[in-house]
């Protein structure tokens, strides 16, 4: 009768000696979970590497050189051959300060502290590619521009470049001279390209 009272002890034994193993194997397949002080450390670390080779975050709200509070950005003048090109780019550029800068931007030379006033002497094209009509099928667009910073209260020339170029690679599905077309999307799309690209040599002077 003893050994009939035995016999399922000595199994309950070996089923929790076999639990116990089972669960260390399965312990030490198991990766701990990094903990959060390791996960900040790691992150720091990538930090100092990402800014030791020259990455750095940059606020996309930047100031205009000369203390400017305020600026005006009439129209500019066109000396090409372009029709409206002038406004277009004057309207791109309007806007692009206005997203870089907290400072008021407006249209009129007065009544500001500074006149960002502009001349635009070119405009041209040639073709990169050639598509099956023997159209051009990508361009290389390049605008050329006089442009002037000046403060208005004392006549100080705060920024210029009379040479300022932007060259941009544009596809076209279509003909160049529907390209240069008034209200031809990629036209418009230039312009932003030519305002973003002023915008960001003007304010990291």
């Amino acid at each position: 009768m003893t050994r009939f009272l035995v016999f399922p002890r000595v199994i309950e034994t070996w089923w929790v000696f076999l639990r116990r193993r089972a669960n260390q194997g399965e312990a030490k397949t198991r990766r701990p979970a990094p903990a959060p002080r390791l996960l900040r450390s790691v992150a720091a670390l990538v930090f100092l590497v990402l800014t030791g080779c020259g990455y750095k975050v940059r606020s996309s709200v930047q100031n205009l050189p000369g203390g400017i509070e305020s600026l005006g950005i009439p129209t500019f003048s066109n000396a090409t051959h372009q029709y409206k090109v002038e406004q277009q780019i004057t309207r791109a550029v309007l806007k692009e300060f206005s997203a870089r800068t907290r400072i008021p931007i407006n249209s009129n030379s007065s009544g500001v502290d500074a006149v960002l006033a502009g001349e635009i002497r070119g405009f041209s094209s040639s073709p990169v590619t050639f598509g099956l009509d023997t159209f051009g099928s990508a361009f290389l667009v390049t605008v050329q521009m006089a442009v002037k910073l000046t403060r208005v209260r004392d006549g100080a020339v705060l920024w210029e470049n009379s040479n300022y170029v932007y060259s941009e690679r544009y596809v076209l599905n279509a003909k160049i001279t529907d390209f240069f077309s008034e209200e031809n999307p990629a036209l418009e799309r230039l312009a932003r390209d030519f305002a973003a690209s002023l915008a960001s040599t003007l304010l990291s002077h």
